[in-house]
């Protein structure tokens, strides 16, 4: 099993799908940026004055890892940034769950505005579990690659 988890072509598959997570989730931000900052301001993190700048800068982050690991273009790099960034999504995520703030995470879909607070509780769990996954992921690549 462990032989399987350093297999090249394991690593290559992790590249490939974390690659593409990554740019199909900054398309939506990419082309609607003001929804984006909307959502992001719903997680009253951030001060307003740097929502606009998350909503620029963030999804255009992601394109550019999702980028890298497809091409393998400064994988060390890419998956260190990815992992800081699952962490800090985890982070704002959990704090909004514990908090009682129910939001659309704007993970990948800018428009699940329809959703009642049941839904997007659930959709928020959801989204923490499948962070989790793409951390692992993104651990891994990070790991395996230096050895490459």
């Amino acid at each position: 099993m462990i032989n399987f988890f350093k297999n090249i072509n394991f690593l290559f598959i992790s590249r490939l799908l974390l690659g593409f997570i990554f740019i199909y989730a900054s398309i939506d931000k990419i082309l609607d940026p003001l929804s984006f900052s909307n959502l992001i301001d719903n997680y009253h993190v951030t001060p307003v004055f740097l929502n606009n700048l998350f909503a620029l800068f963030v999804p255009m982050l992601e394109l550019v890892i999702g980028i890298c690991l497809i091409f393998n273009l400064n994988i060390n790099g890419a998956s260190f940034i990815s992992i800081a960034l699952l962490l800090w999504f985890l982070f704002i995520l959990s704090q909004a769950l514990v908090r009682g703030i129910n939001v659309d995470c704007g993970c990948f879909d800018l428009n699940s505005g329809s959703l009642d607070d049941t839904e997007l509780r659930k959709n928020m769990i959801e989204r923490i579990f499948e962070d989790i996954v793409l951390l692992g992921i993104s651990l891994y690549i990070n790991i395996n690659s230096k050895n490459n």
